[in-house]
C-alpha cells in the first residue's frame, strides 16, 4: 500500500500518464498522409531540410530533420507522428505548470499531493483535448512545438518571478534562452510580451537592479534566437529555399514575415470579423463546461493573487487583441496562448472546488472522489464531443485530390496553379520526396509574385527558365522594385505609381504567356481558378480545353477523338468547411465543364456519365450544392443533342 501511495504521489507519474493518454488519442486520430494548407511543404522541409515559408521555423525543421532520419519508409506518417509526440510533450510540461500554480503558488496546504497531481493531470488533459490544441497535433504543424514552448516559458517565468531562492538568476537565464528558441520557432511568442513585462516590473519595479537583470538575460536570449542562422546556412543548399535568405535584406524580409505583413492590421473590418470568429469558437473549443471552471478559477485568482490575475488576463487579452488583426482563414491556431491561459484558470477552478469540498465536508476521501470525478469528466466530455471532428485517421482528401490532378495531365506537362492548400504544397512532398510525376512541372502562380521564387525556378527547372529568359529577366527587374517599394505599388497615389504598377502587371502577363508559348513541346495546364481570374489574363490567343480537374491551353480547338475523362478516386463529404467545399466544387466543376465540352462535340453518352457523377455529388453533398442548376441544364442539352442525332 505504501508503495502505491509513493507512486501515485509522484509528479512524474501523473505527468507521464496525462501525456501518454494524449499521445494515444493523437495517434488514433493522426492523419495518415498529407493534410491541407502547409502540411506538404512542412513534410518536404523536414525530410529535405528545406526553408519554409516566413518566418522559416528553423528549429522545427532542424528537429524534424533529425527525427526523419528514423529508417521508416512512410515519411509523411513519420512527420505527422513527430507532431503528435511534440504535442504530447507539451501536455507533459503543462501538467507541471498547473501543478506549480495549484500546489505552490496557491499553497494547496489542505490538499494532498495526490489530489494536486490529479487536478493537474485533469487540467493537462483539458488542454490536450481543446479543439485547436488537438487539431494541431494530427498532422505536421509548427504549432505543436509552439505549444511546448508556451507551456515551458510560462512554467519557468512563473517559477522565476515567485521564487526567493538562489536559483532565481538561473531560472531567468534559462527563461531568456528558451524565449529566444521560442521566437526561433514562431514569432507569435510575442503574444506573451505584455503580460510578462507587466508582471515582471510589478514585482521588481523600475530600478537599476531590474535593468541589470534584463541585460543579463540578453545574452542567452540572443543565443537562443541565433537558431535563425540555420536559414542563412541552408539558403543556397535547400532544394526549396523560401525567401532565399542568403543576404541580410532577404534574411530580414523572411524572418520578419514581410511577405505576409499586408494581412496584418489591414482594416477595422478584419478586426471585427476575426473577433466575432473568436467569440464564436471560444466556448466550442472547451465544449462549454470547462469554462465554468475557468470562471471560478479566475475569480479565485483575483481574490488571492492580484498580480497573477493581471498577468494571466493580459496574456489572454493581448493574444486576442493582436491576433484578430491578422486577415487569414486559419486563424484559430493564433489563439493557442489564450486557450492555454483559459485552461490554467480551469485548473485553479478545479482546485477551488476541491478545496471547498475539503473545507465544508472535511472528508478527504470525498474530496479526492470529487476532484477525480471532475478531472476525469471534463476531458472525457471534450474527448467525446471533439473526437469525430478531429479524427483524421482516414483522411485522404488531399492525397486523392493531388493524384486526381496528376491523372488529369498528360506526360511531359507544365501546370500553373494557385491552389497552395490543396495541391501545390502537397506536391512539394509527393514530387520532391516521393519522386512522383517528375515529368510534371508545377508553378505556383501566386509565388511567382515573390522575388525568391524566380531563382528557385531557374535552379530547379533550368530549361523552362532558359526558354523564357528574356521575359524572366524583364519581370525580375520590376519585381525587385515591387519588393523594395511595396506600399507604393499596393496603394498608388501618383501617375508615376500607376504607371509602375501597370508595368509590373504587364511584364507578369508577358512572362506567363512566354512560358506557355516557349514550351510548345509540352502540355500546358492551369487550374480553374487561374483561368477564371480575368484580372490577370495571359495566353489569350490559346483555346481552353477542359481535361479532368484542369484546363489545357491549345493552339487548336480541334476535338481529339481519343479524349477520355480521367479516373478519379475520392470520398464525397457533406462537410461544408472551406477546404472540403472547395474540393467538392472542384470535382463538380470538372464533371460539368467536361460534360459541356463533350456535348459540344457530339459525345452524349460520355457526357451523360459525367452528368451522373455531378448529380451524385448534388445528392450526397447537399450542403455544398444547395441551389445546383448545372446538371439540369446539361440534362436539357443532352436531350437536345440526342434529339438532333435521332432526327438526322
Amino acid at each position: 500500500m505504501n508503495s502505491n501511495q509513493t507512486i501515485f504521489s509522484k509528479k512524474i507519474f501523473w505527468a507521464t500518464l496525462s501525456s501518454v493518454i494524449a499521445l494515444i488519442v493523437y495517434i488514433l486520430t493522426l492523419a495518415p498522409d498529407v493534410y491541407f494548407i502547409d502540411s506538404g511543404e512542412f513534410a518536404a522541409a523536414l525530410v529535405q531540410f528545406n526553408i519554409c515559408h516566413p518566418t522559416g521555423y528553423p528549429l522545427f525543421t532542424l528537429l524534424g530533420k533529425i527525427f526523419t532520419s528514423i529508417p521508416l519508409e512512410n515519411k509523411i506518417y513519420l512527420v505527422n507522428l513527430f507532431t503528435a509526440i511534440i504535442s504530447a510533450f507539451s501536455i507533459f510540461t503543462f501538467f507541471y505548470l498547473c501543478e506549480y500554480i495549484i500546489g505552490t503558488l496557491f499553497r494547496a496546504d489542505k490538499l494532498s499531493q495526490i489530489m494536486v497531481n490529479i487536478l493537474s493531470a485533469g487540467s493537462a488533459l483539458i488542454f490536450a483535448f481543446d479543439f485547436t490544441s488537438w487539431n494541431t497535433s494530427n498532422s505536421v504543424e509548427v504549432y505543436s512545438l509552439h505549444k511546448l514552448f508556451l507551456a515551458l516559458l510560462l512554467l519557468i517565468f512563473t517559477k522565476a518571478i515567485n521564487t526567493k531562492s538562489s536559483r532565481k538568476d538561473t531560472l531567468w537565464i534559462l527563461f531568456a534562452f528558451i524565449l529566444g528558441l521560442s521566437f526561433g520557432n514562431h514569432m507569435t511568442t510575442i503574444f506573451m510580451s505584455v503580460g510578462c513585462l507587466v508582471y515582471f516590473f510589478s514585482v521588481y519595479g523600475f530600478n537599476k537592479t531590474t535593468f541589470k537583470r534584463i541585460l543579463m538575460m540578453a545574452v542567452p536570449f540572443i543565443l537562443g534566437l541565433s537558431i535563425y542562422l540555420v536559414l542563412v546556412i541552408r539558403a543556397d543548399k535547400a532544394y526549396m529555399s523560401w525567401g532565399l535568405p542568403d543576404n541580410f535584406e532577404r534574411f530580414y524580409r523572411h524572418v520578419s514575415g514581410k511577405q505576409f505583413s499586408v494581412w496584418m492590421f489591414s482594416s477595422w473590418d478584419t478586426t471585427v470579423k476575426q473577433f466575432k470568429h473568436f467569440i464564436d469558437i471560444f466556448p466550442k473549443e472547451f465544449a462549454y463546461l470547462p469554462l465554468i471552471l475557468a470562471l471560478i478559477g479566475l475569480i479565485k485568482i483575483f481574490i488571492k493573487n492580484k498580480k497573477f490575475f493581471w498577468f494571466t488576463l493580459l496574456l489572454f487579452a493581448f493574444n486576442i487583441a493582436y491576433a484578430i488583426n491578422y486577415d487569414i482563414y486559419d486563424i484559430d491556431s493564433y489563439f493557442l496562448l489564450s486557450f492555454m491561459v483559459t485552461t490554467i484558470w480551469a485548473a485553479v477552478g478545479l482546485f477551488t472546488i476541491s478545496e471547498y469540498v475539503m473545507n465544508k465536508l472535511r472528508d478527504k476521501r470525498l474530496a479526492i472522489a470529487v476532484a477525480t470525478g471532475i478531472s476525469i469528466l471534463m476531458p472525457v466530455i471534450m474527448l467525446a464531443i471533439h473526437y469525430k471532428a478531429n479524427d483524421e485517421s482516414k483522411n485522404y482528401f488531399v492525397k486523392d485530390y493531388t493524384h486526381n490532378i496528376y491523372n488529369s495531365t498528360k506526360p511531359n506537362s507544365i501546370l500553373i496553379s494557385s491552389q497552395w492548400d490543396f495541391m501545390v504544397a502537397p506536391s512539394w512532398y509527393y514530387q520532391y520526396v516521393k519522386g512522383e510525376r517528375p515529368d510534371l512541372i508545377i508553378l505556383d502562380k501566386e509565388l511567382m509574385k515573390r522575388g525568391w521564387y524566380i531563382p528557385m525556378i531557374e535552379k530547379n527547372f533550368p530549361e523552362l527558365y532558359s526558354r523564357a529568359k528574356t521575359e524572366f529577366d524583364a519581370y525580375n527587374v520590376e519585381l525587385q522594385k515591387f519588393e523594395k517599394y511595396t506600399e507604393r505599388y499596393l496603394h498608388p497615389k501618383s501617375d508615376f505609381d500607376i504607371t509602375e504598377l501597370k508595368k509590373i502587371q504587364n511584364t507578369y502577363a508577358e512572362l506567363l504567356t512566354a512560358i506557355v508559348k516557349s514550351n510548345s513541346d509540352k502540355n500546358i495546364y492551369v487550374t480553374y481558378e487561374v483561368d477564371a481570374n480575368k484580372q490577370e489574363p495571359f495566353a489569350t490567343d490559346y483555346f481552353r480545353i477542359p481535361e479532368g480537374l484542369l484546363i489545357r491551353y491549345s493552339k487548336t480547338k480541334d476535338f481529339d477523338n481519343s479524349y477520355k475523362f480521367p479516373e478519379f478516386r475520392y470520398e464525397i463529404t457533406n462537410d461544408d468547411e472551406y477546404h472540403y467545399k472547395f474540393l467538392m466544387l472542384a470535382y463538380y466543376s470538372a464533371y460539368t465543364n467536361c460534360a459541356q465540352y463533350l456535348l459540344n462535340n457530339n459525345r452524349p453518352d460520355d457526357a451523360e456519365m459525367l452528368i451522373k457523377k455531378a448529380e451524385e455529388l448534388e445528392l450526397k453533398s447537399p450542403a455544398n450544392f444547395p441551389n445546383a442548376k448545372s446538371t439540369k441544364q446539361l440534362r436539357s442539352k443532352l436531350n437536345q443533342v440526342r434529339g438532333a442525332g435521332q432526327s438526322n
